[in-house]
């Protein structure tokens, strides 16, 4: 009876379940965006990220000498990285044009650090003397080779010749774009007061040493608020994180559209009970208890909610991975299918059906029997 009840207006139906449709239908295309983002994210990390901890500190501030001096007395540490941000350097291509570029300086464990994958050359050797990288799409838009020779003016410095040792691959998410050197290149030719200062340090724990190491860098640098120190599951939670609090802001948004769709199933139901007055009070005459009919009520609510949210799941889970298809070349390259969100909100539905039958289903339940059946 439920059932028919629920197909005797398709129209009316419809219009109610797609108003929930559309709502977990973003919600469904957003659950399977953002899981998309934080497993991207998370197999980036493992996949690129060899440094056991990362230095930085909050609002991307400079790593002041202080913070670079705590960070090289912690104990357990095979290696520390730095890497700094060289502004406005001209490079002359070989082909004789000009242009502006930053280049990022950095230690040469900083390739074991962040294993940047090339399609020509060694990434090591171009942090040797007076050599360096060029990213994959820089090359090919100034037909840059390796082998090449680029000069290349410091902003604060004198002019360097520089070769290019490598060619980096754009597939990347971290680093994309960038133009590696050896920090020890940018101090033959700008004077040391004039280096800017680390924007970042990564750290190598000696073997069987992690824990105690994180723990010494956590001890060095707790007079430095400002400094945060993270390991990569760290690294992993916080991307969760932040992911997770733009999806709780957008979460919050949607869920006044689907109060206003469970509105709209109320006023059906309602509106349903009202026209079946008289044949309520039938099925009451005949032997159909109020607990019956209740039942029959709140069923009729759950079948069309649970056929909104059917719907709309389904139709939020083809966006998302569309749009995960979409934004694979922008770093979303792993599609993750946010199964236990998903299921939560399909029986969440059906839980919000029986709280939306509750007051249509008093109502139909509490008629008086010969009043309803006297109905025109």
């Amino acid at each position: 009876l439920a059932e028919r009840n629920a197909l005797r207006n398709p129209r009316r139906t419809g219009a109610t379940g797609a108003a929930l449709m559309i709502g977990l239908a973003l919600v469904a295309c957003l659950s399977v965006v953002g899981s998309s983002m934080v497993a991207s994210a998370t197999d980036e990390l493992d996949k690129s990220v060899g440094a056991d901890f990362i230095i930085q500190s909050d609002m991307g501030q400079p790593i002041t000498e202080g913070i670079e001096k705590s960070v090289r007395q912690a104990k357990g540490l095979k290696h520390i990285s730095e890497a700094k941000n060289i502004d406005g350097a001209k490079l002359t291509l070989p082909d004789g044009k000009t242009v502006t570029k930053d280049l990022s300086a950095a230690s040469p464990t900083y390739a074991e650090d962040l294993r940047t994958p090339v399609v020509e050359g060694d990434l090591a050797a171009a942090y040797g003397k007076d050599a360096m990288s060029v990213p994959e799409g820089f090359a090919k838009d100034h037909k840059v080779r390796k082998g090449d020779t680029l000069t290349v003016a410091f902003k604060e410095g004198r002019t360097a010749k520089l070769t290019v040792a490598a060619i980096t691959s754009d597939d990347v998410s971290l680093d994309k774009g960038a133009l590696y050197l050896n920090i020890a290149t940018v101090e033959n030719y700008v004077p040391a007061k004039l280096i800017p200062a680390d924007v970042m340090m990564l750290a190598q724990a000696k073997d069987g040493q992690e824990d105690a190491a994180y723990a010494s860098l956590k001890a060095q640098l707790h007079h430095y608020p400002s400094v945060k120190v993270r390991d990569q599951t760290d690294y992993k939670q916080e991307v969760k994180d932040q992911v997770g609090q733009l999806l709780n802001l957008v979460y919050g948004l949607l869920a006044l559209a689907i109060i206003v769709a469970v509105l709209g199933v109320v006023n059906t139901l309602a509106l349903s009970v009202v026209e079946r007055t008289r044949e309520i009070g039938l099925m009451r005459a005949i032997g159909l208890s109020r607990r019956q009919m209740r039942r029959m009520i709140r069923l009729e609510s759950v079948v069309i909610a649970l056929f909104g949210a059917l719907l709309g799941l389904g139709l939020g889970m083809g966006w998302g991975t569309t749009a995960q298809k979409l934004l694979a070349l922008e770093g979303l390259k792993t599609l993750e299918i946010p199964w236990p969100t998903i299921i939560t909100v399909f029986i969440g539905s059906a839980v919000v059906g029986l709280i939306a039958a509750l007051v249509p289903a008093f109502r139909a339940a509490r008629m008086n029997v010969l009043n309803a059946i006297a109905t025109e």
